[in-house]
């Protein structure tokens, strides 16, 4: 299916993962330079990990269609797609989080450590409570871990227990995915009484916001049925998504309270999913195609990075001189994107070129 190719990349989505990945970075340090630039940036104040979540989902959909596809028992199939997740995001995932362990325990980050720390080890941190302690970007790959693993064990399972053909038990995994964050939303609202309590028990918490990539999935899974009907819709559904984003998905909470807590966790993936049609048919960008393709394969880095960086040397950004401001968060920010690439090639990649071996080894060791 166009658009959701393994051996080749399609820079439209790369575009939407690199714009992504420097809004997040952005957002986080804009206030260093907020003395001279109060407006920076001038970028609709929309979910960008949202934007992560629902393209991540539309990705990870055609390689579980492939597999749920495939012939061969369900726990190879299963447990070969879950290694290929895992060594793609656990090695990251755990080094930074060593790291900001440190950072906290000799006072270079704030935060605090307990006994609860541990909950961090299992991505248990805002499954159903949010647990405020420190490694707060850590809530969105929780809720990427627990994609990962809940939507092909629910297609699997499916399979083998209903004897479900694979589009169908991923249907209804998308059903699933996309309804029960909601019946979760309703039920937590009680929780909300300000900015705070709903950034902590609706925009953040895994079991509310399950629906961002159950939207991206459910956008794969009509993209491989009706490819015909994708491509006559793209233009109309681009109009419609960026309408819905660029107005109702810009007001947050202070805006308006019960919109917020009720609908902007459907609306939003829902606008997001009405942009793969055509970002996904954007396969060449020209003179732009390699360093947005290199860009967008650091995301994941510099969404690491971008954070211990600024605990680490943000307090020497901001300056009485506007333009001497404005070099030194330019040198910050260019850190951020040359320590993220040394990240992804020395630690990330490596760990990459294990998962067809590993799949080799599984597949033997369950013969």
């Amino acid at each position: 299916m166009s658009g959701l190719r393994v051996g080749g990349r399609i820079f439209g989505l790369d575009v939407m993962r690199a714009m992504a990945g420097v809004m997040v970075m952005v957002s986080h340090t804009s206030h260093l330079v907020a003395d001279h630039w109060p407006r920076f940036p001038l970028v609709p104040s929309i979910d960008w990990v949202g934007v992560f979540f629902v393209l991540s989902g539309y990705l990870i959909g055609g390689l579980l269609l492939d597999a749920s596809a495939k012939p061969g028992p369900f726990s190879l199939r299963f447990w070969d797609f879950m290694q290929r997740r895992w060594l793609r995001t656990l090695p990251n995932y755990y080094l930074f989080l060593l790291l900001n362990i440190l950072l906290v325990s000799v006072g270079a980050a704030p935060g605090m450590l307990s006994t609860a720390t541990a909950a961090y080890a299992v991505f248990m941190q805002n499954f159903h409570v949010p647990l405020d302690l420190f490694f707060w970007e850590s809530w969105s790959l929780a809720v990427e871990e627990w994609f990962y693993l809940l939507f092909p064990l629910i297609v699997f399972s499916a399979i083998a227990l209903f004897g479900l053909r694979g589009r169908n038990a991923f249907l209804l995994a998308c059903v699933l995915f996309i309804a029960l964050p909601v019946v979760a939303r309703f039920a937590l609202a009680h929780h909300v009484v300000d900015g705070t309590t709903w950034a902590l028990w609706i925009h953040k918490l895994v079991i509310t916001r399950l629906d961002a990539p159950g939207y991206g999935m459910l956008a794969a899974w009509l993209a491989r049925g009706w490819p015909n009907a994708r491509r006559r819709t793209r233009w109309p559904a681009l109009i419609i998504g960026l309408f819905l984003l660029l107005t109702y998905c810009t007001r947050g909470y202070n805006a308006a309270p019960r919109f917020a807590t009720f609908a902007l966790g459907s609306l939003e993936p829902f606008s997001v999913a009405l942009l793969l049609p055509l970002l996904s048919a954007w396969k060449n960008g020209g003179v732009f195609q390699r360093p947005m393709r290199g860009l967008s394969l650091i995301t994941y880095a510099i969404y690491m990075v971008h954070l211990p960086m600024l605990y680490l040397f943000g307090d020497r950004v901001p300056d009485p001189v506007a333009w001497k401001c404005a070099f030194h968060y330019a040198l910050l920010l260019s850190a951020i994107v040359a320590i993220a690439t040394l990240v992804y090639r020395l630690w990330e990649r490596p760990f990459m070129y294990l998962r067809d071996p590993m799949g080799r080894w599984i597949r033997k060791r369950m013969a």
